[in-house]
């Protein structure tokens, strides 16, 4: 049985994330102006009220007058968010003094589990700009409301209901400093790329 309920788990991961990367492609096809348009009809509001890694209470408008990368994941995954992680840290080193005007968010999907010092020690691991956003659950799932950012949690056996995993969407938000959607990137998306894209959308500010 365990093992049935964990196929079952894996399979909704990966046609999730299938679909996502329809998504995303069919969304990078379109032009700037129709990528706008969408982005605004799926009512993406970009808000959050959110605990900072340092224990700071913090809201997108602590950010206003910054880009900001945001990713929603957990600290116990165990592969799709130290990976963009570690595309976030590159991107970052890529960006050179760009850098400067973006701010890196990871926003947790799992608050019970990601406290600050959680948080602080993960997110330290991959890049000293990235910033770690948790609360309690009404406020996290607010945040993910908010960015329309999909997550579940899966017990594959329910004899060990605290090692449950994560099921969650993998888009990195572009946000601009007026903490608007300025567009995604779905997991799979190139480190040259995404810089390439972000480097353009900040020379037309």
């Amino acid at each position: 049985m365990r093992r049935i309920i964990l196929i079952v788990s894996i399979a909704i991961m990966v046609m999730v994330g299938g679909f996502e990367l329809w998504r995303t492609s069919s969304f990078n096809q379109q032009s700037a102006a129709n990528r706008a348009q969408s982005l605004s009809s799926t009512a993406i509001e970009g808000k959050f009220s959110l605990i900072d890694h340092n224990g700071r209470p913090v809201t997108q408008d602590d950010f206003r007058g910054k880009y900001t990368m945001v990713f929603f994941g957990y600290t116990y995954c165990p592969d799709v968010c130290p990976t963009t992680l570690q595309d976030i840290g590159q991107i970052m080193d890529d960006l050179g003094d760009d850098a400067k005007k973006i701010v890196p968010l990871f926003v947790t999907v799992d608050p019970d589990r990601d406290t600050v010092e959680v948080m602080k020690d993960f997110v330290t691991n991959f890049h000293p700009t990235i910033i770690g956003l948790t609360g309690d659950t009404k406020a996290a799932a607010a945040a993910a409301k908010s960015f329309r950012a999909y997550y579940a949690k899966v017990v594959p056996d329910k004899d060990e209901p605290d090692a449950y995993l994560m099921s969650h969407s993998a888009r990195l938000f572009v946000m601009g400093p007026d903490t608007r959607p300025l567009a995604f990137f779905q997991y799979g998306e190139t480190v040259n790329n995404m810089t390439k894209k972000i480097k353009e959308l900040m020379s037309r500010s």
